[in-house]
């Protein structure tokens, strides 16, 4: 004779035997704990279908990923210098399960990097001077009258800067001198010549084209010891410009099997 338990364990057997296939193409069985639909997908020698991400800051290498597969969707947000490939996306009619994809994420040169940590820095002389030297391959200047200066020039010309007090009355504030109070004023003195622009050439992501970009230098006088100021000229239309031309790079590499899309795409 069964017990009560042993007839609840025989009904849910029969009753998971009668309920059949549930209808998916990964091999799946119901078993009597609850009716649990468990995968066996683990146990077969091939998964049911090819899922992964691939992943790369290298355009070349992505484009070689993407073209190799039969179909693709590519949305590019310039916003983020980032691209994501669908291959299984399928339609609206017939949906796929979007889980074939390949993600482009395009990382900052180490002198765009630099570049872009100097925009809105207050440097000490020393620190400027060095920052100067540092990436004098990258650099050109500019003093006050227009005329170009050498990396070494620059560099000498921010470690001659002395501050020199004066009584004024009236108030004036520009790119090399500031009122302190109302009567006492703080001049900065290159000697001969004052930089004024300093010229940044580089490649700002690997696979896009080198750039010049145009850094304001102004000073901080309201202390014996100055600082100076770098600040990027025109910075927000700039990455405008790079945007765009990853969006044409990347177009330029991808084959006619790849659909490029500007935007973001998100499972539902």
């Amino acid at each position: 004779m069964f017990d009560a338990d042993a007839l609840d364990k025989l009904q849910d057997l029969t009753q998971a035997a009668n309920i059949g296939h549930p209808g998916t193409h990964v091999p799946t069985m119901l078993v009597p704990r609850g009716y649990d639909l468990v995968s066996l997908e683990k146990y077969m020698e091939n998964p049911g279908r090819f899922r992964g991400n691939f992943a790369t800051s290298s355009i070349e290498d992505y484009a070689a990923y993407v073209n190799a597969e039969d179909k693709s969707r590519v949305f590019v947000d310039i916003d983020s210098m980032r691209a994501k490939g669908f291959f299984d996306l399928g339609t609206h009619l017939d949906p796929g399960h979007a889980d074939h994809t390949a993600t482009l994420a395009l990382d900052k040169t180490a002198p765009f990097a630099a570049l872009l940590n100097a925009d809105g820095t207050a440097y000490g002389q020393k620190d400027l001077a060095a920052w100067i030297e540092d990436w004098n391959g990258n650099i050109e200047g500019e003093d006050s009258t227009g005329d170009s200066m050498s990396p070494n020039q620059l560099a000498a010309a921010v470690r001659r800067i002395e501050i020199k007090a004066s009584s004024e009355s009236a108030h004036e504030d520009n790119d090399w001198s500031a009122s302190r109070s109302g009567l006492d004023r703080l001049d900065a003195n290159t000697g001969a010549r004052t930089p004024a622009i300093i010229r940044f050439s580089c490649i700002p992501y690997e696979g896009l084209s080198l750039r010049t970009f145009a850094l304001r230098v102004s000073i901080i006088a309201d202390d014996q010891k100055p600082k100076l100021k770098l600040r990027l000229i025109g910075l927000e239309a700039v990455k405008e410009e790079i945007a765009q031309e990853f969006k044409r790079v990347l177009a330029s590499h991808l084959g006619a099997n790849a659909t490029l899309l500007l935007g973001n795409f998100n499972k539902g």
